[in-house]
């Protein structure tokens, strides 16, 4: 049982030296499943958000050969160094495996989290909805706060259609050039999108 023990780590440690050398990146079989919200369609209590499924790779080559590896280092070492029956040092061994596939699997887990697939809807601020912290005056220009791709950001504002819009207000941005966020208040926004969809409804 010694030569079957010290077999696994041999191989385990080849593997691994291997892939370091190769530079083999093992991604396993975890991905990351996103969502992307665009334009809300409900209150500000259900705006848009980002949510990532952590997934760890328990079957990857790499989570099984750590097990592999720590599990023969283990049985080889006990079976030279200690006078323990196979039984004992099979389960010490076994434990010890799980162990290495566990915290190899978290490894990789915590490593493929941050990953992600660049959306350019992540970072399309037209939809986007947020608060005024400076008013905008008629005319004139303030500033918005909200959250994108995972930031708290401010954008300077200005009103469409020119209107007065006081702090505190929610507003939805409706474009974004030169620097500027033209922004519109929740509830008018709301209201235009519902008359527009209602006009449709009787064109068709």
């Amino acid at each position: 049982m010694e030569t079957v023990f010290l077999a696994c780590f041999i191989f385990g440690a080849l593997f691994t030296l291997a892939s370091l050398v190769l530079g083999a990146g093992d991604h396993g079989l975890a991905h990351l499943p996103h969502a992307h919200a665009h334009l809300p369609h409900a209150h500000a209590g259900s705006h848009s958000a980002n949510t990532d499924n952590e997934a760890i790779p328990w079957f990857s080559a790499s989570s099984v050969v750590g097990a592999l590896t720590w599990f023969g280092a283990t049985g080889f070492v006990l079976e030279r160094l200690g006078d323990w029956a196979l039984p004992v040092v099979l389960a010490i061994a076994i434990a010890t495996g799980a162990v290495g596939w566990y915290l190899v699997a978290r490894f990789l887990g915590l490593v493929l989290q941050g990953e992600r697939v660049m959306d350019p809807a992540d970072y399309r601020l037209e939809g986007t909805v947020g608060n005024i912290t400076i008013s905008i005056p008629s005319g004139g220009t303030g500033e918005i706060v909200f959250s994108k791709a995972g930031a708290r950001r401010s954008e300077a504002a200005r009103a469409f259609g020119n209107a007065a819009i006081p702090r505190g207000t929610e507003v939805v941005i409706t474009s974004y050039a030169d620097g500027f966020a033209t922004v519109q208040p929740w509830d008018e926004f709301v209201a235009s999108r519902d008359r527009v969809a209602a006009l449709e409804k009787n064109k068709a």
